[in-house]
């Protein structure tokens, strides 16, 4: 997969192009992706990803902005797994969210990329506030001689699968769900930062967890989860909250991983869980001995699902 941030002097060799964010490339996204890349294959062209960053909502609503699923590079590592031939990541400003589809259209996707066909899903808008919708760019691309097809939207019981969809599951504590719309376990990956050692005291060393701001953490509660830490991957589980037996941190829940059978030091390296599924919801606990109780009963339901 070839790269850029500029759709200037790039020598694509028949576009066939789609457009979005793509946040978590889920199952639907990779379906897109798929009649994208078969097509292109078809057709002698090229496989192109135009998207953004920062994310859209970012820029046009920094106060209520979502977390996402993917950073940046995680979206390009996933985008390159799809094998499209070119991901173009544009800066994304409030001056570019004011181009009209119709300007955006002609100097963007014909006069600079030369789009051959483009790839619309079921419910994509392109241009200032969304305007450009399927009737408006299909009459476009008759007018200016690219081809254009929609997609039908892939659902799960009947219901679109969509980035805000699992991050709803995600919240709820809903992984199996989440994870089956994302078709792989939802991945939150960051650097391994110095606890108070409360783990170690009640036998269940943590790494504690310091994502990408960026990222989306699921709810409060207990998870069974996979680890890649040290290019080696652990069984393991993990708590997000607010440890309210502890000292009630309100201001910024502790996402604290304990790893079966690993034993060293993980600080300041980077760790990857994988959540598989939610074995409980966080609740105080009368004392620590009550905590260490609760937490030995935590790993044999966690060996019991791995069945290790």
């Amino acid at each position: 997969m070839q790269t850029s941030n500029s759709i200037e002097n790039l020598n694509i060799s028949k576009p066939v192009v789609t457009i979005g964010s793509f946040d978590g490339v889920h199952r639907g996204h990779r379906e897109v992706l798929r009649q994208l890349t078969d097509y292109a294959r078809q057709t002698s062209g090229s496989s192109v990803v135009l998207t953004f960053w920062p994310h859209p909502s970012a820029v046009l609503n920094p106060n209520s902005k979502p977390a996402l699923l993917s950073t940046i590079d995680e979206k390009s590592q996933l985008l390159a797994e799809t094998g499209i031939d070119w991901l173009i990541t544009l800066p994304f400003t409030k001056e570019f969210s004011q181009m009209e589809y119709d300007r955006f259209v002609t100097d963007c996707l014909v006069e600079k990329l030369h789009i051959d066909t483009l790839f619309v899903g079921y419910d994509n808008k392109v241009g200032r506030n969304g305007r450009g919708q399927y009737a408006e760019v299909e009459a476009l691309s008759r007018q200016l001689g690219f081809k254009i097809k929609q997609l039908s939207m892939l659902a799960s019981d009947a219901a679109p699968i969509s980035s805000t969809a699992i991050r709803n599951l995600l919240s709820d504590g809903r992984v199996v769900e989440a994870n089956q719309l994302l078709g792989r376990p939802y991945c939150l990956a960051g650097k391994v930062v110095s606890g108070n050692h409360i783990g170690t005291t009640l036998g269940f060393p943590t790494a504690n967890i310091e994502p990408d701001p960026c990222k989306f953490v699921p709810g409060n509660g207990a998870y069974a989860i996979r680890a890649i830490a040290n290019n080696q991957e652990y069984y393991g589980m993990l708590n997000i909250g607010n440890r309210p037996t502890i000292n009630n941190n309100t201001e910024q829940p502790t996402i604290e991983a304990h790893l079966f059978n690993f034993s060293g030091n993980l600080y300041g390296q980077t760790v990857s869980v994988y959540f598989i599924e939610k074995i409980r919801n966080e609740r105080q606990f009368a004392s620590l001995d009550e905590l260490r109780a609760q937490l030995y009963a935590d790993r044999q339901t966690v060996q019991n699902w791995f069945a290790v």
